[in-house]
């Protein structure tokens, strides 16, 4: 519990964190081995956000350049504000970065820094506070209710209820919730649908197809180097639960070891982040990621997502679509494990996509998080209901002491 709401204070060394978790791209040469002709594509990246954001050619490459000004924006805001806002999202109405503060000296540091200042009433503090408390009263999990976090938008909190298994317990819950609101006046919002998120369980390239042993299918997030000479890639934990478990590629060879030694596989409150080691011949990690068509699309960073920044998913069920960030740092109740930390797109997703890749910016794609879960996503439709959950990246980088593979665009 305490990794999420300790995040606030250590939110300037995370982010420096993922930002020097970056090595040198390693080119690829697995089985089955990639055309050498190939080259990564923006253009792909450029048709599926118009195809999946219903935007026109000339409004995508606009919102591209307005995001990469809020991203550095966000940067300084962050090395120039002594605790983190109480909030930060890309408005695209405006194509500017909005940074909730709650006091004067901020606001002007925020507008030296090119982005929109928002004086609020509660501070992340204030926020964080109400957060823990619900978690507290949550314990394990409440039936009906499906996870909950910071609206930041709303200056707030948000809960989200599956209508379908609404119980006593869950209306004792809300109400509790819109006490513990009330008493620091702080809003709480109640969201309702029947979208219950669930987890969905080659070449080393994000997005494709790896198999944990006979346990199911998933797919590959990003590749990464470490200790010594270690390589292998990132997917999702409840992927990798079983320890020492054999890992074949897309191809059914085999190309390592899933959760080596039993340590490197968390499905819990810290995260859902698996870690898979490619040891075989024939295998190395690549830079790339599956795009439009199959694709390469070649990962050159690591970034903090944003809500209301754009961004693509790769998964070997669904494969490339994209949508917007909506929430970050939201806490889920899968039903059978309770998840803190982790961002909502609505870029559609299905099950197998478990592990897969997010990634941001085509002309210089940067790595996001692998996928978590999702709701009863449908890909043909951008927005409305659509559910996807992604795990951020910079949370496996750092704890198991990785280095993201990455190259030129």
């Amino acid at each position: 519990m305490e990794r999420r709401f300790r995040k606030a204070a250590l939110w300037g060394a995370t982010v420096a964190a993922v930002l020097a978790a970056v090595g040198p791209f390693s080119p690829a040469h697995g089985v089955p081995r990639p055309d050498p002709t190939s080259r990564p594509s923006p253009r792909g990246m450029l048709d599926a956000m118009r195809r999946d954001l219903g935007l026109s050619a000339v409004q995508v490459r606009t919102r591209l350049a307005q995001e990469t000004d809020a991203h550095r924006a966000a940067a300084t805001v962050r090395r120039t504000l002594s605790t983190p806002p109480a909030g930060m999202w890309f408005d695209r109405t405006t194509g500017k970065l909005v940074v909730a503060v709650t006091g004067a000296a901020d606001a002007q540091r925020v507008r030296a820094a090119g982005a929109v200042p928002k004086t609020v009433p509660h501070s992340r503090a204030a926020l964080t506070a109400l957060m823990q408390q619900i978690t507290r009263r949550a314990g394990d999990g409440v039936a009906g209710v499906t996870g909950w976090g910071v609206d930041e938008r709303a200056n707030g909190v948000v809960v989200r209820i599956d209508r379908t298994r609404h119980t006593p317990r869950t209306a004792a819950f809300e109400k509790t919730v819109r006490e513990l609101g009330a008493q620091g006046k702080i809003p709480v919002t109640v969201e309702r649908s029947n979208q219950t998120p669930r987890q969905q369980g080659g070449k080393v390239v994000g997005g494709e197809r790896w198999m944990p042993g006979s346990e199911g299918i998933c797919s590959i997030g990003f590749s990464v180097t470490g200790p010594g000479s270690f390589q292998g890639f990132l997917t999702a934990g409840h992927c990798t639960l079983t320890a020492d478990q054999a890992a074949f590629g897309k191809d059914g060879s085999l190309m390592g070891t899933s959760n080596h030694g039993g340590g490197h596989s968390v499905n819990g409150r810290e995260g859902d982040l698996g870690l898979v080691e490619v040891d075989q011949p024939g295998w190395t990690v690549s830079a790339n990621v599956a795009g439009q068509g199959g694709a390469p699309v070649t990962v050159t960073g690591a970034q903090e997502g944003l809500a209301g920044m754009s961004l693509c998913h790769s998964g070997q069920s669904s494969g490339w679509h994209c949508g917007e960030i909506t929430r970050v740092d939201q806490t889920v109740d899968y039903g059978n494990t309770v998840i803190e930390g982790l961002s909502f797109t609505n870029a559609c997703s299905a099950p197998g996509d478990s592990g897969g890749s997010y990634v941001t910016q085509p002309n210089a794609p940067k790595a996001l998080g692998v996928h978590s879960g999702g709701g009863a996503a449908h890909c043909g439709t951008f927005g409305g209901a659509t559910l996807t959950i992604f795990q951020p990246i910079g949370e496996a980088l750092e704890k198991w002491n990785l280095r993201l593979v990455t190259g030129s665009p």
